[in-house]
């Protein structure tokens, strides 16, 4: 089915209105959308508008169109446990693959006088920076539209990376990029780290036990690392289990029951 657009409104009765259709098509004023892509635009647009509470933040995100948001924050609490208890420098750091900015804003909210974010997604970039505006966060936050570590080459004390928590098994899209990870992805994020890693830095890195209790594969990627690179050591691993699926929830998630979170804290070999 497919529904028509004329002067960026839904020529349906009675239709929502819809502000991406103004914004992503500013000087298309005749033009067909699938039904499936209006019913995920205007979801999109109500998060937009709304905003989305993230228990790790004082104020609301406003996720982008098309940008990833998390929809569950365990890792995110024990993030933020973790900068708590972070007594090393705040210069600087690097949060690869900035998405909807959550880590971003923790590490600034943390402190940290300036992050470098990169994110290979567009709409991420331009999202985050219409979210700051000419705010202090702005000054604090820097954006690069890049793959991994985009133009920032300087070394710093922290580099962040909530990558993608499982493989991909087909051709992926730049949405799907922030579900599944490709297979040279982790081993070209390390090697990057390395590089820009200073001597006593910290290298976070975010991921879950999913595909292995799901059995999309056995191999743990950074695990993989620590045996096999010969570039970074543990340092720690802190683990949460998840919460369990809500009652209203269609899909069967009995694998919850088993899933925990985890933050790997490295530091060079």
């Amino acid at each position: 089915m497919l529904l028509e657009v004329v002067d960026q409104k839904l020529t349906v009765d009675k239709s929502p209105s819809i502000g991406w259709l103004e914004k992503l098509y500013p000087e298309n004023n005749h033009f067909l959308l699938s039904f499936p892509q209006i019913q995920g635009m205007n979801s999109a647009w109500q998060w937009y508008e709304k905003g989305v509470s993230i228990p790790v933040l004082r104020n609301k995100i406003h996720p982008y169109y098309g940008t990833y948001f998390p929809t569950r924050f365990e890792h995110l609490v024990v993030f933020d446990n973790w900068l708590k208890r972070y007594e090393g420098p705040k210069k600087s750091a690097i949060d690869v693959g900035v998405g909807s900015g959550v880590l971003s804003l923790q590490l600034a909210q943390h402190g940290f006088q300036k992050v470098f974010a990169t994110d290979i997604n567009p709409n991420a970039i331009v999202g985050l920076a219409e979210f700051m505006g000419t705010t202090k966060l702005s000054r604090k936050i820097e954006l690069d539209l890049g793959n991994l570590f985009g133009k920032w080459d300087k070394p710093t004390e922290l580099i962040v990376f909530n990558p993608p928590w499982l493989p991909a098994s087909h051709d992926l899209d730049a949405l799907d990029k922030a579900i599944y990870y490709e297979e040279n992805l982790f081993p070209d994020f390390f090697a990057g780290a390395k590089e820009r890693l200073l001597p006593d830095g910290k290298l976070l890195v975010f991921f879950s036990n999913l595909a292995q209790i799901t059995n999309l594969t056995k191999e743990h990627p950074i695990e993989k690392e620590l045996a096999e690179g010969g570039r970074f050591q543990l340092e720690r691993c802190f683990k949460k289990s998840v919460s369990a699926a809500s009652s209203k929830t269609k899909r069967d998630q009995h694998w919850r029951d088993s899933e925990q979170v985890e933050l790997w804290v490295l530091t060079h070999n």
